[in-house]
């Protein structure tokens, strides 16, 4: 699961570049699908009403795995997975301001790489996956003109480590382990790359899949068949006191084989993808981050049919990677309720290409990172907001560390009349 970047200006500051940067990152809300089998990736602009407009298909090298967006929306990264013994494709795209994909080539990394995840414009985190052998999280500085990463450092993720997702800060990675015993890994990591470990929770299902709620306080992750076959897992993320389990966790699902979890943007609403019975089910996100089921589900038709599964704006986005059974395949979106239920908007959208599976979104960054009351300037009442919040709740909180303090400050009075 890769998360929607809806700050990165704010991130920028914190990396010291300069807010007036000019990037080629799409100038509209995104969606990029990977084609695992015809070894492509399409495209699509995503409109406020939830419907999409395809751009196109680009091909990468054999069978497309994972899948992330830079903070800036400046480039893809996609990993490859083949009958490779020791290394394995990257393959780096450009986004043009259109949201079509221009090819900057390729490099290798150790195989198999089934997690990947940009940290900052300049550094990447990629897993190396090896079920019982070295399990590892990688990560490179990039190099754009050429197309090339260099390696910075490696941290041991246990005996199968299959994800690596970005705190929203940029500040910190989550890495799982599903080889038994399981964990879940939470290292810091500077603007160079380099890893600490900050903390490692062993858990008692898999931890398949792990996904942050929108201000990266917690995360969620599917159990897949280990445990009752039916379990969410559920912990509090804070890099001050490291993982800390949810009242409840874990949760039971109505479906078989959670894998696939993604939390709405507005964090009140869990959804799942399940494996055994191809349904997705809704979960309440209670204030205290356990899990309430609603009972809501969507039927993709057969076991494994579910590719993944994301949020945007108000919407679910899944995609179907098979035409089994009902002849139907590619990206659903669906029209996110408060009470749970979620409907969908249009017909599936066919991606051109065969067995569509993992995907990230892009919103594009909002003009004026400060503008908290949603008014489209930053001025006197984003500051009332923030300083009533300060220190005290995260409704002033822009640089996505889930509280708002001096830093939070500091990114506000930096933006201060904007839009004015």
């Amino acid at each position: 699961m890769k998360i929607t970047i809806n700050s990165f200006t704010a991130s920028m500051c914190i990396y010291g570049l300069a807010a007036g940067s000019v990037w080629a990152q799409s100038t509209e809300k995104a969606v990029f699908i990977v084609n695992n089998v015809s070894d492509e990736i399409t495209s699509y602009v995503f409109h406020d009403d939830g419907t999409v407009d395809f751009v196109g298909n680009y091909p990468a090298d054999d069978g497309p795995m994972a899948i992330d967006i830079s903070p800036s929306g400046k480039y893809l990264a996609v990993t490859h997975g083949t009958q490779n013994e020791d290394n394995e494709v990257i393959t780096f795209f450009e986004v043009m301001p259109d949201a079509s994909l221009n090819l900057l080539g390729t490099d290798l990394v150790p195989n198999a790489p089934l997690g990947v995840a940009w940290v900052s414009e300049n550094v990447l985190a990629v897993t190396r996956t090896n079920f019982g052998g070295l399990n590892e999280v990688i990560t490179y500085q990039f190099d754009p003109e050429l197309a090339s990463i260099t390696q910075v450092d490696a941290e041991n993720t246990g005996g199968f480590c299959t994800s690596v997702i970005r705190h929203p800060s940029g500040q910190y990675l989550f890495a799982n382990d599903s080889g038994g015993p399981y964990h879940l890994y939470m290292f810091q990591v500077d603007a160079a790359g380099n890893l600490t470990l900050l903390d490692t929770e062993t858990t008692s299902i898999y931890p398949l899949n792990p996904t942050l709620s929108p201000d990266g306080g917690r995360v969620y992750a599917g159990g897949g068949i280990s445990g009752s076959g039916h379990d969410i897992l559920g912990l509090q993320a804070a890099p001050g006191s490291g993982f800390i389990p949810l009242p409840g966790s874990p949760y039971t699902s109505p479906g078989s084989s959670p894998a696939y979890p993604a939390v709405s943007t507005d964090g009140q609403v869990l959804f799942c993808g399940h494996g055994s019975d191809g349904r997705v089910y809704s979960f309440l996100v209670n204030g205290d981050g356990s899990l309430t089921s609603t009972g809501h589900f969507h039927d993709f038709g057969i076991q494994g049919s579910i590719g993944d599964v994301e949020c945007l704006d108000d919407y679910l986005l899944v995609t179907d990677e098979t035409t089994a059974v009902d002849g139907v395949a590619g990206l659903f979106v669906f029209a996110i309720h408060p009470d749970g239920s979620f409907t969908q908007v249009g017909d599936v959208h066919d991606t051109g290409g065969v067995r569509p599976e993992a995907m990230v979104t892009w919103t594009p960054p909002m003009s004026c990172p400060g503008d908290l009351d949603g008014d489209g300037d930053t001025d006197q009442s984003d500051l009332g907001i923030l300083l009533g919040a300060y220190e005290n709740n995260a409704d002033g909180d822009l640089d996505g560390d889930g509280d708002t303090d001096q830093s939070d400050l500091g990114l506000l009075l930096s933006d201060y009349g904007c839009g004015g």
